[in-house]
């Protein structure tokens, strides 16, 4: 190989590792160590809703990934409800009634969020049918004109065809 296809490759692979690692960063950036709760069912709590709520502000992470200060406050005032003696749907209950279904990362499957579950499907059918059209398009068979020589032979052929079969 050349040195400039090495070079090549070795700047995709580059290239590709900075943008595995920007797209899942690694657990060491975590905002901060988790708060200890009074009773092993609290912390179990915790760490669930931690990890199944939303960041607002980077709408691609969970609380427990987050480093926005939006997300230090919400992990506090989990925290603090958790602690309070709240179970996890009453949690969530107040989240979603302050911000909404997008603060969940598997929002309830009810009328108001039907549109985000279907929407993956919807879209999945719409491009399977648009590349069958195509592959059907593509290998549609399409009939072939005649100059007026060919089409003498084959009248030809036909008048013979029904004279050998009438015989």
């Amino acid at each position: 190989m050349s040195r400039r296809l090495i070079g090549r490759l070795a700047l995709h692979a580059l290239l590709l590792t900075g943008l595995i690692l920007s797209a899942h960063p690694p657990r060491l950036m975590a905002a901060e160590p988790l708060p200890e709760l009074p009773t092993p069912e609290q912390q179990q709590t915790y760490e669930r809703l931690i990890r199944e709520l939303r960041c607002l502000v980077c709408k691609n992470q969970n609380l427990m990934d987050s480093n926005a200060d939006l997300a230090a406050d919400l992990r506090r005032k989990t925290h603090e409800i958790v602690t309070d003696g709240k179970s996890y749907g009453e949690v969530v209950e107040y989240m979603t009634a302050r911000f909404g279904n997008f603060v969940m990362y598997r929002p309830p499957v009810k009328a108001s969020t039907l549109a985000l579950w279907s929407l993956p499907f919807i879209a999945l059918a719409v491009l399977l049918a648009i590349i069958l059209h195509r592959v059907r398009k593509r290998y549609a068979v399409r009939p072939s004109q005649l100059d007026e020589a060919e089409r003498k032979v084959a009248e030809d052929m036909l008048r013979n065809q029904g004279r050998d079969s009438s015989s």
